[in-house]
């Protein structure tokens, strides 16, 4: 799973002291990204506009990425505001898969929206869900599930999807697609590898 850095963290620190300074609540940061994410996916998939839609995705990202800063410079983090935040960067993450089934894309073996389908279910939803459920039913302990780990988790996922529409944009959306299917095979990995995970380290 990938860390952010230091230098990268600091960054986000500075800026959500920049922020703190807006009338606005954490939550509200957050929601507001949530907000734009609608709008990108509505430009993608309804105005067939990509390059409004990337720019309203990549604004909303990175208001979600100065969220949890803007709590600390306020010195209100909240346990609700972590969860509404991992909500939503769910939601984030599915509209924008969403948005491009109504997006004209190459078809690779299969409809690309079957593609898609597969990795909002088996890259968004299942290994957070797996994490979760485990604990939840006391299968895990709340130290074994937070140490829950994968070979291919949301960061990892959001960058070949991004390099992967980078070269669709520039050269070919087969590109995209292929990113996708990728993506989708290494999530499989991915959940394959997590429940393999709770078997092996289950509470009697």
């Amino acid at each position: 799973m990938l860390k952010q850095n230091s230098s990268s963290k600091g960054i986000q620190e500075k800026i959500g002291e920049i922020l703190a300074f807006i009338p606005l609540r954490p939550n509200h940061w957050t929601v507001l990204a949530l907000i734009l994410a609608v709008m990108g996916a509505f430009a993608i998939a309804l105005m067939q506009d990509l390059i409004l839609g990337l720019l309203l995705f990549s604004v909303g990202g990175a208001l979600d990425l100065v969220d949890g800063a803007v709590a600390r410079a306020r010195n209100e983090s909240t346990k609700f505001g972590g969860f509404l935040d991992g909500v939503s960067d769910r939601f984030m993450e599915a509209l924008f898969l969403f948005a491009f089934m109504f997006y004209p894309l190459p078809e690779i073996l299969i409809d690309s929206k079957i593609w898609l389908a597969s990795l909002v279910f088996l890259g968004t939803c299942m290994p957070s869900f797996i994490r979760s459920y485990s604990e939840h039913h006391g299968v895990l302990t709340n130290e074994k599930a937070k140490s829950m780990g994968g070979i291919f988790e949301r960061s990892e996922r959001l960058i070949l999807i991004t390099v992967g529409l980078a070269a669709g944009i520039l050269f070919s959306m087969d590109y995209f697609v292929g990113a996708i299917i990728l993506a989708v095979i290494l999530s499989a990995l991915t959940v394959l590898q997590r429940i393999l995970y709770v078997l092996q380290h289950r509470v009697e």
